[in-house]
């Protein structure tokens, strides 16, 4: 029962046109638009055309499109009722540093069979792979993440690979945290890191040039 009162709460957040003003402002001007748009189709109880442009969103990988179209699945608005889907999109926003979606995801889990929580990392890590890849700070940001023990599978390694290689192109938010992980590895785990990094970063490199 607190599960579902706390979503209540979470779910009134959603359509309350302030809660979004932060994240909306954020977002580059075409997302801003369609988020007003989204909030206008929710108050003329549209919710199909509002589910649909929040799709286009969330595939586009705007973190409050991703927030909005989990909490549509999770209450079924506009939408199939699908709780995989809600645990699927919220841990996208989370993982992007959406602060109500880590709150939402974590009240989710338990409507979802235990199982499919590494599942749904897996998940995540796919979308975020081929972006990342091409040098998406963001996304190498969110694929640390995603290895921390704040979304329940940690595997430092891994964490700090990810880390290191947003730190390389540039992004500074996990500088501080990589060198922390750097203490709590093995120093020839660190060092395989750092030759994979050093692959990468060649890779990357070749392929920014042509």
């Amino acid at each position: 029962m607190k599960r579902l009162s706390a979503l209540r709460y979470v779910s009134i957040v959603f359509v309350t046109l302030a809660s979004f003003n932060a994240n909306a402002s954020d977002a580059p001007p075409p997302a801003a638009e369609q988020l007003r748009k989204i909030d206008d189709f929710i108050r003329e109880n549209h919710f199909n055309e509002a589910v649909g442009l929040t799709k286009v969103l969330a595939e586009a990988g705007n973190a409050e499109g991703e927030f909005r179209l989990a909490l549509f699945y999770w209450h079924g608005v506009g939408v199939g009722q699908n709780y995989l889907e809600a645990l699927h999109w919220s841990t996208m926003a989370a993982l992007s540093g959406h602060e109500k979606a880590m709150a939402a995801r974590k009240l989710m889990l338990p409507a979802v069979d235990a199982p499919n929580w590494p599942k749904t990392l897996d998940w995540a890590r796919q979308r975020l792979q081929k972006t990342a890849e091409a040098g998406n700070n963001l996304d190498l940001v969110a694929l640390s993440r995603s290895y921390s023990s704040d979304f329940g599978f940690e595997n430092i390694i891994e964490q700090y690979y990810w880390g290191s290689l947003s730190v390389a192109v540039g992004q500074d938010i996990l500088h501080k945290q990589r060198n922390l992980l750097s203490k709590k590895i093995a120093v020839t785990d660190a060092a395989k890191v750092q030759d994979r990094v050093a692959a990468w970063l060649e890779k990357f490199r070749k392929e920014q040039a042509q």
